[in-house]
């Protein structure tokens, strides 16, 4: 089995193969309001159709070439460093950059490693996430919230083979919870974002840089104990040393069909999984990654306890599900625009189609059947809305989404602060606080979602994003608004047709806390 690389060098291990809209809509011939706010919106209907570029055999550039260099920016500096005020996308991308350290570029990173293999990052440096997040955090969140057991934290352990939740019912209150983790079980916060400021900043601050959801598990393992059964997730992972010392020992997917997983798998029996591809001690100060469908398991040593943050990414992110979304709509146009998808369905299919009838292959009626569905299928691919998939797989986004932590200037210049919030002028100048937290989809009206709405808690805000509507009138001020991010400007200067509809839009953003004032 191979061992972890020495301290200050990165593992670079190659034992794990590489894996690798619009129908235009007629404007209204009504007078209407040139901003129109409901709770709902219409629903997102078909789209010209476009053709799908097919996927790569590996994953190709996950994040594209900067425009600007990047400086790398401690979790602990989310908000108070140089690209703060400038473009949250590069504080982004320098918060990525300074969790992989020097080692390895972000480009290196997604060319070799992510979606791919996993990579162990060890530092020699057990001060770099200092004050990020401790074991007294853990005691400050359970002593001043109301945390649930099974809904916000879990007690566990794995011994001989047997994997145990051994959660009371109700509120964790903290003896209870010290008194199970000095029995040796395992104690695992499921949501610590919602509860620790650091964990929502970093959180909020790398979904940016994904541009997908993010969620974080916090794991601490008393000395000599293991928590959790091997098994395999449907997340990318990056696991984050923060105290003490965890061994891994990752296993290569049994199959090609677990090899970027969509489902976790149940718990494997030791006997199930082989032999460990690696085994490694992270160190506090370290990091690992490794991709969706990789078997882990992990334990603490004998002599120190273990504390360490698990954030995920990319659960159903995929090409699949962009895929998924295009064909449900793509049906919907077919049923729409083909008078064969709205015939009926032959009295007698049901005698030489399906499984009971799949070794009938030369029988001439089941034959014809075949030729039928195989027409529809290639009408079906001249319907494919490739562009209103991308706008659901970017609604879904921002309805997975954490809510944006806001620094002091960008309180200090909207809504957020009562002395900032006044009467917005043609002079003003605006600009989006975050371009990712808005996305723009338009047919026969505009529907503007956004994350602001958003809680800490996951899909707390209900089925869907919050939602301002929007004429079709106004959609070229809005997509001037947010292609022009991170430059102010002035309201005057938006591409609509009246004053009036320029304030109207500049309003309905200002007011749910989506743009800032330029003072």
């Amino acid at each position: 089995m191979k061992r972890a690389a020495d301290e200050d060098e990165v593992e670079m291990d190659d034992d794990v193969e590489d894996q690798s809209a619009n129908t235009t809509a007629a404007a209204t011939k009504k007078k209407k309001k040139q901003v129109k706010k409901k709770s709902k919106p219409v629903p997102l209907t078909k789209s010209v159709p476009s053709a799908s570029a097919a996927a790569p055999p590996k994953p190709i550039h996950m994040v594209p070439k900067q425009m600007q260099p990047i400086t790398k920016v401690h979790f602990n500096d989310i908000g108070q460093n140089a690209a703060t005020n400038s473009d949250h996308r590069v504080e982004a991308d320098g918060v990525m950059s300074w969790l992989l350290g020097s080692k390895v570029s972000l480009d290196e990173f997604y060319d070799d490693y992510f979606g791919v293999k996993h990579l162990v990052v060890k530092r020699g440096d057990s001060n770099y996430y200092k004050s990020f997040f401790t074991k007294d955090s853990i005691d400050k969140m359970l002593k001043s919230n109301c945390l649930k057991f099974s809904e916000n934290i879990d007690v566990t352990n794995y011994v001989d083979g047997e994997r145990q939740t051994l959660n009371p019912e109700g509120r964790a209150y903290p003896a209870q919870v010290w008194k199970h983790y000095r029995e040796g079980c395992s104690i695992r916060l499921l949501n610590p974002q919602t509860f620790n400021a650091n964990v929502w900043r970093v959180l909020s601050t790398l979904q940016t840089h994904f541009q997908c959801g993010m969620g974080a598990n916090v794991y601490l393992t008393p000395a000599g104990a293991q928590g959790f059964a091997p098994h395999y997730d449907d997340v990318d992972v990056f696991i984050i040393q923060l105290e003490g010392k965890k061994v891994w020992r990752l296993y290569p997917p049994r199959s090609e069909q677990e090899v970027l997983a969509k489902k976790s798998s149940d718990n494997f029996e030791q006997e199930e999984i082989g032999e460990p591809i690696v085994e490694v001690t992270l160190e506090a100060g370290d990091v690992m990654y490794f991709p969706r469908g990789v078997i882990h398991q992990a334990y603490s040593p004998e002599d120190v306890h273990s504390l360490h943050i698990t954030i995920s990414t990319y659960m159903n992110n995929t090409w699949g599900d962009l895929i998924g979304k295009v064909l449900t709509r793509a049906l919907d146009i077919a049923n729409d625009e083909y008078v064969e998808f709205r015939e009926g369905l032959p009295r007698d299919y049901t005698q030489f189609l399906g499984v009971m009838h799949s070794d009938k292959a030369g029988d001439e009626r089941r034959k014809e059947l075949l030729d039928k569905v195989g027409t529809l299928w290639e009408k079906l691919g001249q319907c494919l809305p490739t562009d209103v998939g991308a706008d659901l797989m970017a609604v879904k986004f921002l309805h997975d989404s954490l809510p944006p932590v806001f620094n002091q200037l960008e309180k200090k210049h909207s809504i957020e602060d009562d002395n900032a919030a006044s009467e917005l002028k043609l002079e003003s100048r605006v600009r989006l606080i975050r371009q990712d937290s808005i996305r723009i989809v338009h047919e026969d009206i505009a529907v503007c979602y956004h994350n602001m709405d958003n809680t800490r808690v996951y899909h707390q805000v209900g089925t869907e994003p919050g939602v301002i509507e929007f004429t079709l009138e106004c959609v070229d001020a809005i997509e001037h608004l947010i292609d022009s991010y991170p430059t102010y400007i002035s309201i005057k200067d938006l591409p609509a047709e009246s004053d009036l509809q320029k304030l109207d839009v500049a309003n309905a953003l200002y007011e749910k806390g989506l743009l800032m004032i330029e003072k």
